[in-house]
């Protein structure tokens, strides 16, 4: 028998349940580190079975586990400007991979402008 818990509040899946399931990697590398998430466009049990499969029983647990996943703070969503500077170390066989992080909150304005026309 397989059960699916929420990474986020470790609730168990019922089975007529619509979940959210997503695909979560890490590639550490001796200069760098880099984390993505994919979310699939249905729930699939075959693929929720998988070894990057993450599953959430809702779009907010669903955000706070890529809030912490890619290290967002409660000043990064308030929309003031802050800079947020942060290092990571990890090591692993062979190296050590230290990793500084600088993140703005609000990107910068957009300019709009009209488009020209191709002839």
């Amino acid at each position: 028998m397989v059960r699916f818990q929420c990474e986020t509040c470790r609730r168990l899946k019922e089975p007529n349940e619509t979940w959210i399931l997503g695909f979560a990697a890490e590639n550490i590398g001796v200069t760098s580190a880099r984390r993505e998430i994919e979310i699939a466009d249905a729930w699939n049990p075959m693929e929720a079975c998988g070894p990057l499969a993450v599953h959430f029983c809702s779009d907010k647990c669903r955000a706070q586990y890529m809030g912490a996943l890619f290290g967002e703070t409660p000043e990064t969503r308030t929309g003031e400007v802050t800079v947020t500077k942060r290092r990571i170390k990890r090591v692993i066989p062979g190296a050590v991979v230290d990793t500084m992080i600088a993140e703005t909150s609000k990107p910068g304005p957009i300019a709009k402008g009209k488009r020209k026309k191709v002839s």
